[in-house]
């Protein structure tokens, strides 16, 4: 169940950068017009990219580098096809160049607030274990 709110919370906050990211481009008049269609595909997108990392946590690797490597790659290859397919942006090499720089904007701020979460998570283990360690020695 810890896993699956993980990869929840991991596609909100892709979903939620997409969109600000989206919006911050829109506003240097790159993007066009944010409206509810392209809202919904980015929460489309959102979700075929958690569903694609999701699947690549099956394989068989273990080096944290890779795995964060193969994770880029998925965001990467969602965003340039579904983008394309879902006609959110024109595909030309200058639109596909800022998709991916957004893509990765994207993928890093969703890494760290996974990682400050879980070091949120393990300050609250500790602090537990070590409270429950004087409990046990004040006895």
């Amino acid at each position: 169940m810890n896993r699956t709110i993980i990869y929840l919370g991991a596609a909100c906050f892709a979903f939620t950068f997409s969109s600000l990211f989206y919006y911050l481009f829109r506003l240097f008049g790159i993007f066009p017009p944010l409206t509810e269609e392209i809202t919904s595909y980015l929460f489309i997108i959102s979700c075929f990219i958690t569903l694609l990392i999701f699947l690549s946590h099956k394989l068989p690797v273990e080096q944290p580098l890779i795995v964060h490597l193969i994770e880029l790659m998925c965001v990467l290859v969602v965003l340039i096809f579904a983008g394309a397919f879902f006609n959110v942006y024109p595909f030309t090499a200058f639109y596909i160049g800022t998709v991916a720089l957004c893509g990765i904007f994207a993928y890093s701020f969703v890494i760290l607030m996974v990682y400050m979460n879980n070091k949120t998570a393990e300050k609250a283990i500790n602090q537990a274990i070590a409270n429950q360690r004087r409990r046990g020695s004040n006895v």
